[in-house]
Formats: C-alpha cells, structure tokens, sequence
C-alpha cells in the first residue's frame, strides 16, 4: 500500500506495465484476494490493481464511515495515488455499486470500460421494483439482516457463504474453507453498516446515461439476483454486452475462472 493511499491494493506490476489498467473491486465481505485468478491470467499484459475496499482485510475502517459514497471516494483516492488512466473497472457485487457511485459522482473520462458483474442497480425489493435480491427480499428483510450479523458474524457469514455459489457448484473444498475463514474474520458491525448503506442506493438513474462501453456477467443459476435483473441491466444501458455462464451462481470469476477470463479477454481486446 502507498503511503498516499487510504486502502490496501494489491498491484500486478509498475506503472508502467503494458496494457490498460484493470481495477477489481470485491463484493461485501470478501477482498481483493478474491481475483487471484483474474489476477493470474491478465497479470502479463494489463497492470493489475486489487484493492481491500474499506473496512475489508487489510483496510480498515470504522463502521460510521462505511457508505458505498465513502467507498467510491476512496476509490476515487486510489485513482489519482495510482494516476490510473483509461482504466477498466471491474466491478462484483457490491464492488459494481462502488463503481456505480464512482461514475455518478466523478464521471468516467478515466475509464475506458465498466464490467459489472451479476449485480443490481437496487437490492431492496418493492411495489414497483422486483429486480433486487431474489424471494422479493424487502426493507424489512434487510433490517432482520443486519440484526444478524451485529449479533452473531460468524453464524450469519457461515450461512450466506454457499449462497455465493451455484447450489451445484463444484468449488474446490480447499478454496470453500479459505473463502469461509475470509469471510469469517470481517466485523460484522462494519458489514452491517455497509449494508445499511446498499439497501439505501438507487442507480437505476445512472444506467441510460453510461457513455463507456459496458459489459454485463452473471451466473444463470445465480441464488442472489435472477436472470431478468441482467437481462434488465443489457435493455437500459447502451450498447452493453452480455455473457451468461451456465452452471454459475453469484461468483463466476471463482465458480468457472478459465471461461469467465475469456469473456473479459473479449471484452478488452474489442475496447
């Protein structure tokens, strides 16, 4: 980590590394640990960045600062450390909310490319939105959440580990228990906050107005957001691509990392 910058970030090389940046960011509760496999693959041609968003692994925070606007500021703080330019970001989950708010507050004259990646734009459920989290998963909902998890942390990570997944999902047994032992060590005050946070962000807005190529990834047996949330992202962002990896769930880059490389390698080289 740069004495300049506020997070953690894990680099692929100096700046001066051929090929464009990539900038990884993680959903809630994970890390930038989470990409190695991305990190692996485009390591030798891209200059490479995962950052430990705030209050995450190796930069923490306190819950009172933990907003998905502080995120996107620190992110934003990352970007001049860096002096990163024409720069993808990448984001999952959570860390696609990040970019979200990143774009609606900065602009993207950065960015030469947004890939999100089996995200919503809302995560609460209502009258007149049904293309949050699956099962209709309400504000009530979300508050019983964040109960739990101020309650009992490890209990509430142990139960939502396997919803990252495709309820079939070979995932290697080795790379499962590191992932609940990751997830585990977050604080859940911290992860409760940044909750509170996502329940209370709206982006719909934003999507028509993106003026950067974007691409769109998810797991068609994702236990988090349907088919239809993406297929709602491709029909009001211009020009977007989609890729949808059968067998999949909520994390692609980790349930099938050689065919989701693929997709992203596409998108690249086409920028």
């Amino acid at each position: 980590m740069r004495k300049d910058s506020a997070m953690y970030v894990a680099e692929s090389g100096p700046g001066n590394t051929p090929g464009r940046p990539l900038v990884f960011l993680h959903g809630w509760a994970a890390h930038g640990g989470y990409f190695t496999p991305q990190l692996a693959a485009f390591s030798g041609r891209h200059r490479v960045l995962l950052p430990d968003l705030p209050g995450h692994r190796h930069s923490p925070a306190t819950p009172a600062d933990l907003t998905i606007p502080y995120l996107a500021d620190q992110l934003h703080v990352m970007f001049r450390t860096y002096d990163l330019h024409d720069a993808v970001l990448i984001g999952w989950s959570m860390g696609a909310m990040v970019a979200f708010d990143y774009i609606a507050r900065y602009g993207s004259a950065s960015l030469a490319g947004l890939v999100i990646e089996d995200m919503t734009p809302r995560i609460i459920n209502d009258r007149d939105w049904q293309f949050g989290i699956r099962n209709g998963f309400d504000a009530a909902q979300s508050e019983t959440a964040m109960q739990m998890m101020r309650a009992d942390w490890p209990s509430y990570a142990q139960n939502a580990l396997p919803r990252l997944f495709a309820r079939d999902s070979r995932i290697d047994p080795a790379l499962m228990k590191w992932l609940g032992a990751e997830m585990a060590g977050n604080d859940g005050d911290a992860m409760a906050a940044l909750w509170a946070s996502m329940a209370q962000q709206d982006y719909r807005w934003l999507l028509p107005q993106l003026e950067l190529p974007v691409l769109i990834l998810h797991g068609n047996e994702s236990q988090l957001y349907e088919p239809a949330v993406c297929q709602w992202l491709a029909a009001n962002i211009n020009g977007a691509r989609r890729v949808c990896f059968d067998g999949a769930g909520h994390s692609p880059h980790l349930e099938m990392p050689d065919a989701y490389n693929r997709g992203l390698s596409e998108f690249l080289e086409a920028l």
